[in-house]
């Protein structure tokens, strides 16, 4: 009997977790992010920028750099912020066995030819879980910049 009881307890504590991991999307995600991730914003812009998606409204803040920072997309597992003119932030929610994983990229606009990919990978409490993956690239073929450097 103490075994079934065991065994009984166990699946029941298994699902329950698993609801819990089931049930976490990006919304969630984004509203427990760390302001040091994210410090253009604070949590009030951010559930702001939410409302007013879910209000069909634009999803425009005044950020904490004194410029505007826009919400262009939201959905269940990703959203699309325009942190600024030179400056995107995009989260997408991938799901794993063990506990969702939130991959965060930041596209910096470096000049008109170049730009800068920061990908970043967070556990659904936002611990860390690889290095920041940095992606610099031309935005042009490399033949045509060399020629007009010229």
């Amino acid at each position: 009997m103490k075994r079934i009881l065991i065994f009984v307890l166990l699946v029941c504590s298994h699902l329950s977790l698993q609801a819990q991991g089931d049930s976490l999307n990006i919304r969630e995600a984004f509203k427990q992010m760390p302001d040091s991730l994210l410090p253009y914003l604070t949590q009030n812009n951010r559930l702001d920028m939410m409302d007013f998606m879910d209000a069909k409204m634009k999803a425009a803040v005044d950020n904490l750099l004194g410029g505007e920072s826009e919400m262009l997309f939201l959905s269940d597992d990703s959203l699309c912020i325009k942190m600024n003119e030179s400056m995107n932030m995009e989260l997408k929610m991938l799901r794993d066995e063990i506990e969702p994983i939130i991959l965060m990229k930041r596209t910096y606009k470096i000049s008109e030819r170049q730009k800068e990919i920061l990908i970043g990978r967070y556990s659904s409490s936002w611990r860390s879980i690889s290095e920041i993956s940095v992606v610099s690239t031309l935005l042009k073929r490399d033949e045509d910049v060399i020629e007009k450097s010229f």
